[in-house]
């Protein structure tokens, strides 16, 4: 609240209660969960006013211009208060909305990093924090101020600043003065801090409320200095689809649970170590077969002739990768490499990857379709546990995966129901597409095609026996049709979880598929880990060998 003290100059009076300690913890709280690296004042009522005090008095001895305090304590009542006397007048008159000349932009960011040469930060800058005393630039609020002098909390002090301004004078006058006081250098550091998750609360809501564009201005200043605009830096310790993923996480150590709860360690244990060997060194060999096929499957996807044998070490290498980053991703980003090397444009190798991924996910629903709605190959699934050690409740993974799909499948239409979501996927696809359509043109040949086609089908089918032989290695067998259904579904629910190589998924959901035709939990469990050993956890040995055999024949 304002005074007036006995000269008549005006007083500004702050009293903390308990209910301003409450909404300060809760705060503080929020922040430093929801933003990395964010700091605070302390929590304690008569900390915080011991703390506004020092750095105001401190800020003052060191030359800056900043509120007189009158006195900073606590009442009879225990509440902290303190008293501060404040000469500045605001920045902006409003009564005549006469805007600051240049030299009251200079001083905004002489303030600033004034303040920052003093190892302060501000982390609340807005346009009404700076106030004006016989022609230079103050500090009228110094509640929020931190000993705190990271290059973090500098930049975030910096974007706050050329918000502010912009907010002022406009994006042009802005950016001309902040060009001038920052420099080149001190832009591009800055750039990726010129995010609204990294501005105060009181011009966060104003930029909202004035629908104020901070990507123009961010691209105004790159364009001013000649700077490339930078990748904002992250710093939301948590995001939506951080929320999401961690919601998948927890339905993966659900379905974990359900699939291995029943299954005792010692049985399994007893059951893997009672393998037949021959059987486990057929599937070792068979496992290795789908990089061949996934080469041809990838040779059939590109426009022009590339050898075999370093497609299928690639596929190998990808392997290797997928360990780290998601399988897509890695398939993607070496893709591009290589075809660049083969002497293609990125926009080319973009497409040849997209293409022999679609072209699989097509096998894969057509093989589900064919096994389980037509019946090819008489499948026969029972989803019941059968056996004295499979009984227990095998339907709940089953109604798990409904449940999920269901919910996947409402979010993914609500989503593109949102003109902004839309407009995003469409901008996002729409170049893809035409890669890809430039692409398939080119591809017109039948061997062409049956390359394409016939090396993903021969990929799911290797695998299918490769989960076959790991199965009679515990004495176990299923129909070539019912392992292909288990493993295409369990790979297609594999890739939808954000989990690099589908890691623990893929050997659950083998588990619950094999349960559910009919195979003894123990023994599905043991099929399930042996099999991911010789497709997954193994290769990625000689995946790292054909990386290296790539890189020094020049092929990537």
């Amino acid at each position: 609240m304002d005074a007036l003290d006995e000269h008549g100059d005006a007083l500004r009076v702050k009293v903390y209660g308990r209910d301003a300690r409450d909404a300060q913890l809760l705060a503080r709280a929020w922040r430093g969960l929801w933003y990395r690296g964010s700091t605070g004042t302390p929590a304690g009522r008569l900390q915080q006013v011991e703390h506004e005090a020092f750095v105001t008095l401190f800020a003052s001895a060191r030359g800056l211009l900043v509120p007189e305090v009158v006195v900073a304590g606590s009442d009879a009542r225990q509440d902290s208060v303190i008293v501060v006397r404040d000469v500045s007048s605001a920045l902006v008159d409003r009564s005549t909305d006469e805007l600051p000349d240049a030299a009251a932009l200079a001083g905004i960011w002489g303030v600033v990093r004034g303040m920052h040469r003093l190892g302060l930060t501000h982390g609340e800058l807005s346009p009404e924090v700076f106030g004006v005393v016989a022609g230079r630039v103050s500090l009228r609020e110094m509640s929020r101020v931190a000993l705190a002098d990271s290059d973090d909390q500098q930049q975030k002090d910096l974007a706050q600043a050329l918000v502010s301004t912009a907010l002022l004078v406009g994006n042009d006058r802005a950016v001309s003065v902040a060009g001038d006081e920052l420099g080149p250098d001190g832009v591009a550091a800055m750039l990726p801090y010129l995010q609204q998750a990294a501005l105060g609360t009181a011009l966060r809501h104003r930029v909202k409320s004035e629908a104020f564009d901070l990507a123009a201005l961010r691209s105004a200043i790159a364009a001013a200095v000649e700077v490339d605009v930078p990748k904002v830096a992250e710093l939301r310790r948590v995001r939506p689809q951080s929320l999401v993923t961690m919601a998948l996480i927890v339905f993966v150590a659900y379905a974990l649970i359900s699939a291995f709860g029943n299954v005792d360690v010692s049985q399994l244990v007893d059951e893997i170590s009672g393998a037949s060997i021959g059987w486990l060194v057929a599937a070792l060999i068979a496992a290795q077969l789908p990089f061949l096929a996934q080469a041809v499957a990838t040779r059939g996807a590109c426009p022009q002739a590339v050898p075999l044998g370093p497609l299928a070490l690639l596929q190998s290498g990808i392997g290797f990768v997928a360990l780290a980053v998601p399988s897509t991703a890695g398939r993607i980003a070496l893709d591009i490499r290589f075809f660049q090397r083969q002497g293609l444009q990125a926009t080319t190798a973009v497409s040849i990857s997209a293409i022999d991924g679609f072209s699989g996910f097509l096998v894969q629903v057509s093989v589900l379709v064919l096994t389980l709605a037509v019946g090819v190959g008489d499948v026969e699934l029972q989803f019941k546990r059968s056996g004295s050690d499979g009984s227990g409740g095998g339907s709940n993974l089953g109604i798990a995966l409904g449940v999920l799909a269901a919910v996947v499948l409402v979010a993914a239409i609500a989503a593109m129901a949102l003109p902004k979501i839309r407009a995003r996927v469409v901008e996002r696809v729409r170049p893809i597409l035409g890669q890809v359509a430039d692409t398939v043109r080119s591809l017109r040949s039948p061997k062409k095609l049956l390359q394409l086609f016939g090396g993903n089908l021969a990929t799911q089918l290797l695998f299918a026996v490769a989960l076959g032989l790991c199965l009679r290695a515990f004495g176990g067998s299923l129909n070539l049709a019912t392992l292909l259904t288990v493993y295409v579904a369990s790979a297609l629910f594999g890739g939808m979880m954000p989990v690099p190589g589908g890691v623990g998924v893929m050997e659950a959901a083998l588990t619950a598929g094999m349960v559910a035709a009919g195979i003894g939990s123990t023994t599905s469990a043991a099929t399930a880990l042996v099999f991911r050993l010789v497709t997954f956890y193994l290769p990625p040995l000689w995946g790292w060998l054909s990386l290296r055999w790539l890189r020094h024949h020049d092929y990537l």
